[in-house]
């Protein structure tokens, strides 16, 4: 645990914004595995509804599928950007140091590009797990719609 604590404290505010984002990510996941709607579908040769209040069925289960998708696209898309500004900082912070003549040293410097750096791995390994977490939900969705 210190560990981690240590690598989030390294990359800064930034580091925390990018673990609220996987914790987020993750939540969205398992509250649809735990709330995933059941339908049963019946074939158009089974059922005397007409095809325009079948194709609304259709429609208000797809609904229901995707709702809370968009939060999570939305992670998807916010979590690279994060990860990018946690690097810009970082590395204004590394510029500033040399612009004070604090970090000339080239192992001060290195050290402080890793750290600039930190954010960005983060962010990427994050966005690996929301998009296997979207991808994940939007087949499911569509293999549940082709049912029908």
């Amino acid at each position: 645990m210190s560990g981690f604590l240590a690598l989030m404290q390294q990359g800064g505010l930034i580091m925390w914004l990018i673990f609220l984002v996987a914790v987020l990510q993750v939540y969205l996941f398992l509250q649809r595995w735990f709330s995933w709607p059941a339908f049963e579908w019946r074939s158009a040769s089974e059922t005397t509804r007409p095809a325009l209040v079948r194709r609304a069925e259709q429609l208000q289960a797809s609904n229901q599928l995707e709702q809370g998708l968009s939060l999570l696209k939305a992670l998807v898309v916010i979590t690279p950007l994060l990860g990018l500004l946690g690097t810009v900082t970082g590395m204004m912070l590394v510029f500033d140091g040399l612009s004070l003549g604090t970090a000339a040293d080239p192992r001060r410097l290195s050290s402080g590009i890793a750290r600039a750096i930190l954010p960005t791995f983060a962010s990427m390994a994050v966005l690996l797990l929301g998009m296997f977490f979207l991808s994940f939900w939007q087949r499911r969705a569509r293999k549940s719609l082709q049912g029908h």
